[in-house]
């Protein structure tokens, strides 16, 4: 049942992308920099999240809401499909807007009653974690901080805030951070193909939590895959 993903990358994708030869002039500053915001950004353990989602013209999507990473991840978000040709048929299953819901152990989305039709009346999917997903903003500067031609781009305002660029490359993947003056993330982004995510932080420190769904209304990942 592939269509019973169809809403996966509207989070995946914005949430927990995988961005992740001899190193360039500049790198091992401009990785000390980034050393210095994940262990501001550790200390934080929280923050609110606004991000944006497009796969070509196939999905795009809007997700908002607080995440927590001090103890696991944690955090509500609520995801707003923006266009794309997949559109219509994710907002059938998934719903729109609809809610992922983070745990420490996995993920799980809410799905429609057209999709919980198909899986005994079961309406939440729970994801396992991708290994290789960035599932913090400091794994997210870590990458970065990792990667050869990690560099200082120059001063950029983000949304009203003063910060300063830094982009890299990992495999196939651009990656970029905007950092404030406090060493704090407020923006990154990530761009392979016609894959394209940006991801915003504020409030850091803001409390985040999220309620476990019923196991009767929760299907495993593997399971509705199997089904299809």
């Amino acid at each position: 049942m592939r269509h019973g993903r169809l809403v996966v990358p509207a989070i995946v994708g914005a949430l927990l992308a995988g961005c992740g030869g001899g190193r360039s002039p500049g790198a091992d500053e401009a990785a000390g920099a980034l050393h210095r915001a994940r262990q501001k950004v550790t200390a934080a353990g929280s923050a609110r999240v606004d991000a944006t989602m497009r796969t070509g013209g196939t999905l795009s999507s809007r997700s908002t809401g607080a995440l927590s990473w001090s103890r696991g991840v944690q955090g509500t978000v609520t995801v707003r499909v923006t266009g794309g040709e997949l559109a219509a048929s994710t907002r059938k299953l998934g719903g729109d807007p609809s809610q992922t819901r983070f745990l420490p152990d996995a993920y799980y989305t809410r799905m429609t009653d057209a999709f919980a039709a198909g899986q005994g009346g079961r309406h939440w999917i729970r994801h396992p974690y991708d290994t290789t997903s960035d599932l913090t903003p400091a794994d997210a500067l870590k990458a970065l901080g990792a990667a050869d031609d990690v560099h200082r781009v120059g001063r950029a305002t983000v949304r009203g805030t003063e910060t300063t660029h830094y982009r890299g490359t990992a495999g196939k993947q651009r990656l970029e951070v905007w950092l404030d003056a406090r060493h704090l993330l407020v923006q990154r982004a990530c761009r392979e193909g016609e894959f394209t995510v940006t991801v915003r932080y504020s409030d850091y420190g803001v409390a985040a939590t999220a309620e476990r769904p019923p196991a009767h209304d929760t299907v495993d990942l593997a399971d509705v895959a199997a089904g299809g």
